[in-house]
């Protein structure tokens, strides 16, 4: 232990991250508050201390170091000296170069998919990043170089130099990351997982004699690629939950604890750690058979949450080319406290059977999942958890199909019966939810035919929009178009019957005009719902109250034919 310069710190040295790390993570204010340091530095007329970094020596090789803690300020700090490099003579360039980035091999090696794209961003290559931690790094690298600018950048390569850390290093990763527990003090806060990773490792490392630590390395190394991966695909499908910024791996540690203890319905993240931590000491404590509980726990916990980890990127990953899950996910955008559920049911392998009931003929177990989303979720608004939770909790004990089935449709009924789902069809339907996925099946319904997964991306793309036939700012009479007074007129203005889907751009152009008016926009619509509406509204030259509560009907007769029981 003992503190370092810059300088000296990548004095001869290769660094690499460990596969259990988190990819690159500091956004514009993480790198800004580093600028603030250096000009500090520069002030003060000093050196400057920016935290500790801790170190594992490789041993295969003298001069490699794993960073367990210290790879943001570490792969910045490299961007940075890297753009001032840039901006030097040539003689000054190629010394500093070799010293700092790139001697044979680069310095600094990033995390699988990452370490190229790292490298290929130093070298100064156009690049589109594949995931998030790419496109952090990407956006760190454009911030860096416009606040080097054109100053001094030999005075600044002297400031970075004299940065000061505090160096720990040990042999043994296990170690490590003991003390990676107990010093880290700068850059992003650690996530949850990223906590209970290191406290698995301490458990192994200080009572199972470190028996378990490279197998905890290395699941949580795949945990953080498929996060990373999750993250993407959510990005990229459009999938709301999971583009979220608030959405992150300890989002997927607390899904997972629903469904693999009943502790708790609703954890947050720190309760799933507490959970961790009382688990670990207790077992700590009972020192029979050489910690063979522990052992044994630590073993059973981390198997079950990789498991779901990677179950959770199974069903997302349906998404891709399944209509059923794009729907789901994407249009339906099934509700949060049903995520664990439905990962589980991923795991044991039963989304895609049908229900095998004789009622209800070529129903899947995936569609009694939207069932209960369209019905409770979305249009009833109200969010069972406790009972959904605890439900995903015990298919950890082998339930049969049938069982499985039962409780499902028992549910459904006991949250939203039949005259209920009804009567909410009848009233305020904008802001439901589910309204999208409802209209858009009910398209397919009058087209005879499903969309094809590029249809449905396409869609998505044209941002479709809930359109009122009867404008929301009413520029016409009410007694004209049969409503009594304006007060009949707001009861019903959000029914069923006064909505259609509409995509943006002609929803903007179509917006407070007459609904004879709008018909040229209707016209455009790739929405059957849409022409449909269009041409009856061209044929009989009015809207009024009448067809308004024709349309309600016939949407509603609709609905509960297709979410039925």
């Amino acid at each position: 232990m003992g503190t370092k310069k810059i300088m000296d710190f990548f004095n001869n040295r290769f660094f690499e991250i460990p596969r259990y790390q988190r990819g690159y993570a500091w956004d514009a204010d993480n790198i800004r508050d580093l600028f603030d340091d250096i000009t500090e530095s520069k002030e003060s007329n000093s050196s400057h201390f920016i935290g500790t970094i801790v170190l594992s020596r490789s041993s295969d090789d003298d001069r490699l170091y794993y960073l367990v803690d210290g790879q943001q300020r570490v792969a910045t700090i490299s961007m940075m000296i890297n753009a001032i490099l840039k901006k030097l003579k040539k003689r000054d360039r190629d010394y500093y170069h070799r010293f700092y980035v790139k001697d044979h091999y680069y310095r600094l090696k990033l995390l699988g998919k990452d370490g190229g794209y790292f490298c290929d961003l130093l070298e100064g290559k156009k690049l589109n990043p594949k995931n998030n931690s790419q496109k952090l790094l990407k956006e760190a690298y454009e911030i860096i170089n416009n606040t080097i600018g054109d100053n001094n950048n030999k005075t600044l390569l002297d400031l970075i130099e004299r940065l000061e850390v505090m160096e720990f290093i040990e042999d043994s990763e296990g170690d490590a990351i003991r003390i990676f527990q107990t010093v880290n003090d700068r850059g992003k806060i650690l996530s949850n997982m990223e906590k209970a990773k290191s406290l698995l490792i301490y458990f192994s490392n200080r009572y199972l004699k470190k028996k378990l630590d490279k197998k905890i390395n290395a699941i949580f190394g795949e945990m953080f690629d498929i996060y990373a991966d999750i993250k993407n695909l959510g990005e990229e499908l459009g999938i709301t939950l999971i583009k979220n910024k608030e959405f992150t791996e300890d989002s997927i540690l607390r899904y997972h604890f629903i469904s693999y203890s009943d502790e708790n319905y609703d954890p947050t993240p720190s309760f799933v750690l507490h959970y961790l931590k009382e688990s670990l000491r207790t077992l700590r404590n009972n020192k029979q058979n050489e910690f063979r509980e522990l052992d044994n726990f630590i073993n059973e916990y981390t198997n079950s949450l990789y498991k779901f980890f990677k179950s959770f990127k199974s069903v997302i990953e349906r998404s891709i080319n399944q209509v059923d899950y794009y729907k789901l996910f994407v249009i339906l955008g099934v509700s949060a406290t049903l995520y664990p559920l439905l990962v589980k049911m991923e795991d044991i392998g039963i989304l895609d059977k049908y229900i095998q009931d004789e009622v209800y003929e070529k129903v899947k177990f995936l569609d009694l999942i939207k069932l209960i989303d369209v019905r409770i979720y979305k249009t009833r608004g109200t969010d069972p958890r406790a009972e959904i939770s605890r439900f995903a909790f015990s298919l950890n004990h082998k339930k049969t199909e049938r069982e499985i089935k039962d409780w499902l449709l028992w549910f459904n009924h006991r949250w939203m019966k039949k005259e209920e789902f009804q009567s909410y069809l009848h009233n305020d339907m904008n802001e439901n939810r589910a309204l999208q996925y409802i209209f858009i099946e009910y398209c397919e319904w009058l087209q005879k035919r499903k969309f094809n997964i590029k249809e449905l991306k396409e869609i998505s793309k044209k941002q479709p929009q809930i359109e009122h036939i009867l404008a929301q700012t009413p520029k016409f009479s009410f007694k004209s178009h049969g409503f009594k007074n304006e007060k009949d007129f707001i009861e019903n203005e959000h029914t069923l019957g006064n909505l259609t889907l509409l995509e943006k751009s002609l929803n903007a152009a179509a917006w407070n005009k007459n609904p004879s008016e709008k018909v040229p926009y209707y016209d455009k619509s790739g929405f059957k719902m849409t022409k449909k509406l269009s041409a009856k509204i061209a044929q009989i030259t009015k809207f009024n109250k009448q067809e308004m509560e024709e349309r309600t009907k016939g949407l509603t007769s609709f609905c509960m034919e297709k979410w039925w029981c």
